[in-house]
């Protein structure tokens, strides 16, 4: 039987039924029921004489994407132990910069991915750049620097994040948050898809509750993650930048207890899916749904999956392709040092993004060998690279050379 929200429930049998439902699942023993309340929206407006306690049902859909989520987690895992440090650092960077771009894109800000890429590579070497902050923060994210243990604690992370990149006007008037109402509004409909009218006092007792949501170990980390980021999202503690804070926050927590890759997708697949994801919230706040958030945690997860999915077979794609192109590369004859400054730049190639490639002297680095002897290397095999950039010098391979690689492979498969 289909698990419907209360919504249609009240639409296809009347407020009777919506009751009795509603009763039930909230009082059934697979309900996880929070000391959080909502003001609930109807027509545009939050109904502050009215509230309703979230909570979540725990239906096989949500423990089936629960497990799918955590099996997918150790696929990740295995596959990134396995493969070479710099073929999983170039792709976590690809990534980062991907989630960087679609995390101000989700927002409309303005950003392209050369400039976050400059901002990854440093190369220009300049600080209190605009989203200086929101690069940094992601580097940080498995840091211990970062941690949200205190309702101060938002407010930190907020000014670290996003202190470059929110205009004069849009800045909190309050002690750390905002004190007048603040909403969504979605311009293709002309109408507010949501409304907060807290003030500061109000945010600060809310953001209190969801620390000690956050901390309660009798609730699902995975659930702690999808119900707390309504939870934010619904709040909107500031003027503007709650969507990336509330987004980072969720990668935070992804990350803590998942791996990096399932942190760094999500959002991308949110960018990906913005019409599902905004629809999502907008049914979680409705007024007939009475602070049920067992579909938002579905959707939720269903993201979450998505990404890990998607990033899963770009991997095994990148995989399959690096042991091909290692296989063409034994066929060169080249010396042991050689091999392996090839070897690297393959697995940059392959894994990376042309936009943050491995400089020179990381490579170097790397290699474990002297600058001279690599420079040495550059010139040899001149005619197989690209020069991206100077100072420092980043190269790539060439894609007449990578192609040379894989045809030793066709070759000796014809030879079988």
């Amino acid at each position: 039987m289909e698990y419907n929200e209360l919504k249609k429930i009240f639409y296809a049998s009347g407020d009777s039924n919506l009751e009795h439902e509603y009763q039930t699942r909230l009082e059934s023993f697979s309900t996880f029921l929070t000391d959080i309340y909502i003001n609930p929206i109807r027509e545009q407006n939050q109904y502050k004489s009215i509230r309703y306690p979230l909570f979540i049902c725990m239906t096989i859909n949500v423990i089936k994407k629960m497990e799918d989520i955590l099996m997918n987690t150790i696929k990740i895992s295995q596959l990134s132990f396995s493969q070479p440090p710099v073929a999983m650092q170039s792709y976590l960077n690809k990534l980062l910069i991907n989630e960087l771009q679609s995390t101000n894109e989700k927002e409309n800000v303005r950003s392209t991915k050369v400039e976050l890429a400059e901002i990854l590579n440093n190369t220009k070497g300049k600080t209190n750049k605009k989203f200086q902050g929101l690069v940094n923060q992601y580097q940080l994210l498995g840091k211990q620097e970062i941690e949200v243990k205190e309702v101060a604690d938002f407010r930190k992370v907020y000014d670290l994040l996003l202190s470059n990149d929110i205009e004069a006007k849009d800045q909190s008037d309050g002690t750390r948050f905002r004190t007048t109402g603040v909403g969504v509004f979605d311009t293709s409909k002309g109408k507010w898809l949501h409304r907060n009218e807290f003030g500061e006092i109000e945010i600060n007792d809310f953001l209190n509750k969801l620390l000690n949501f956050w901390s309660d170990e009798n609730i699902p980390y995975l659930i702690r993650i999808a119900a707390s980021h309504y939870m934010f999202e619904y709040l909107h503690p500031f003027y503007d930048g709650n969507g990336r804070l509330g987004r980072y926050l969720v990668a935070k927590m992804l990350n803590d207890k998942l791996d990096q890759v399932t942190a760094l997708t999500f959002s991308y697949t949110v960018n990906r899916n913005k019409s599902k994801y905004d629809k999502a919230f907008e049914a979680a706040s409705d007024y007939f749904n009475k602070g049920e958030l067992t579909r938002f945690v579905e959707t939720m997860f269903d993201l979450i999956i998505e990404g890990q999915r998607s990033a899963l077979e770009d991997m095994e794609s990148n995989v399959q392709m690096l042991q091909r192109l290692n296989r063409g590369l034994e066929q060169l004859n080249l010396s042991k040092e050689e091999s392996q400054f090839i070897s690297v730049l393959i697995q940059d190639k392959i894994f990376g993004s042309a936009l943050s490639r491995i400089s020179l002297p990381n490579l170097t680095e790397v290699l474990e060998l002297s600058r001279h002897k690599v420079n040495k290397m550059v010139e040899k095999h001149n005619d197989k690279l690209n020069l991206l950039k100077q100072r420092p010098a980043v190269y790539e391979l060439k894609d007449e050379f990578i192609e040379g690689l894989l045809s030793f492979n066709s070759e000796t498969e014809i030879e079988k």
